[in-house]
């Protein structure tokens, strides 16, 4: 391996010393660029939000409940209460995709009498489920291409929450 000449060397450490001094100035904007930083990251995070939220909150097309389909009924409801914020930076929706009703033609939950839905059609991920609209009707089954976005919407939400904890 050929050593790197010391006018090189020298020039590396001229960079990096530039580089940790506009980062210090960086760090002391005035409080109205610090604002505008500040309100731009939000808009970013709150636009991929958004995002995630139309993407996770598709409706599953409801069917009529006909005596002569075999539905499968889940109780209570189709999620319990509550959910886990995911780790926007590291999480992969697809390996936390579940789905327990692909196994039935049809289902429907106890708070939707009357109404079916394709097993097919409907999935569970813990990951996405903090951003459940509404507890009372089950998740589309997304697809490879939809999970891929929200994943790359979560690296934006995950970078915009660190660089918003920094201002």
């Amino acid at each position: 391996m050929t050593p790197i000449p010391s006018s090189l060397r020298h020039q590396f450490r001229r960079y990096f010393a530039f580089l940790l001094i506009a980062g210090l100035c960086a760090s002391c904007k005035s409080p109205a660029a610090r604002a505008k930083a500040r309100a731009a990251l939000e808009s970013e995070m709150n636009s991929a939000i958004e995002s995630v939220k139309e993407i996770v909150n598709q409706p599953v097309t409801p069917l009529v409940h006909r005596d002569s389909m075999q539905v499968a009924t889940f109780h209570p409801g189709w999620f319990h209460k509550g959910a886990s914020k995911p780790d926007y930076n590291t999480v992969d929706v697809r390996r936390t995709q579940q789905t327990p009703y692909a196994k039935h033609e049809y289902v429907t939950s106890d708070v939707n009498p009357g109404v079916a839905f394709r097993g097919s059609e409907v999935e569970f991920n813990s990951m996405t489920k903090f951003f459940y609209a509404d507890y009372s009707l089950p998740k589309m089954k997304l697809s490879e291409y939809e999970m891929e976005e929200i994943n790359r919407l979560y690296r934006i939400i995950g970078r915009c929450e660190q660089e918003l904890a920094k201002l």
